[in-house]
């Protein structure tokens, strides 16, 4: 599986029409989801900065405006600090009682790399991340970031919803083409330790529209209509 790095988720389901059948902007937004983050940690070890999140995407991953089956994700990324060689990189996770193991896919874009432990985690979790280099472990506690949000998941879709509902009404062509949409966690380029939603729909024609909110304040950032 390719994965797609921030710094740098039912079936398939085609929209009836809107107007007269009941349905909200904010379930309109909800229902055609095919990637949403849960939760959010970081960490670090001697030469790693760490970060984890989860939630569900679609499965294929693929942003053409029509939602596949959800599945459980938790993506693991690393970052190196300095010159430390990533080849053959590998890693233990520790998540309460359970514990996973494998190496990690190094992004196209930079010195990142990343893995899906395939499953969910919490912000009440206690987490441990065990990065191997060179036979030698590296060990991580890590933090919940996203507990510490004034902001969820579910009120950063009702924002967008408030302040982009009549485009992603004309997105979708009035019931007539098929959306999907996505609700991540995202951070500056420099993951200076501040975080936002970003929150984008798009059609089966790639036409989009998306908005960025701030995580404590629900302050518009951004927009593209």
């Amino acid at each position: 599986m390719k994965f797609r790095f921030l710094f740098a988720i039912l079936p398939v389901f085609v929209i009836v029409a809107f107007c007269g059948c009941g349905v909200s902007v904010e379930e309109l937004a909800k229902n055609h989801l095919a990637e949403l983050h849960n939760h959010y940690f970081v960490g670090s070890t001697q030469n790693f900065k760490i970060s984890m999140w989860s939630g569900t995407r679609e499965e294929p991953y693929e942003p053409n405006g029509v939602r596949e089956n959800l599945v459980d994700f938790c993506v693991l990324n690393v970052v190196p600090i300095g010159e430390v060689s990533t080849f053959g990189l590998g890693y233990t996770v520790e998540i309460n009682d359970k514990t996973y193991n494998g190496t990690f896919e190094q992004s196209p874009f930079d010195r990142s790399l990343a893995a899906d432990l395939g499953t969910q985690i919490s912000d009440t979790d206690s987490i441990f991340v065990y990065i191997i280099v060179d036979g030698v472990s590296e060990i991580g506690k890590m933090e919940c970031i996203s507990c510490d949000f004034a902001i969820n998941n579910s009120a950063a879709l009702n924002i967008a919803a408030e302040n982009i509902g009549e485009n992603i009404l004309t997105l979708a062509d009035n019931g007539n083409k098929s959306i999907e949409g996505y609700c991540k966690i995202i951070s500056t380029d420099r993951n200076l330790g501040v975080y936002f939603w970003y929150v984008r729909f798009i059609n089966t024609d790639g036409d989009d529209i998306a908005i960025v909110i701030d995580t404590t304040s629900g302050e518009i950032m951004a927009k593209k209509l």
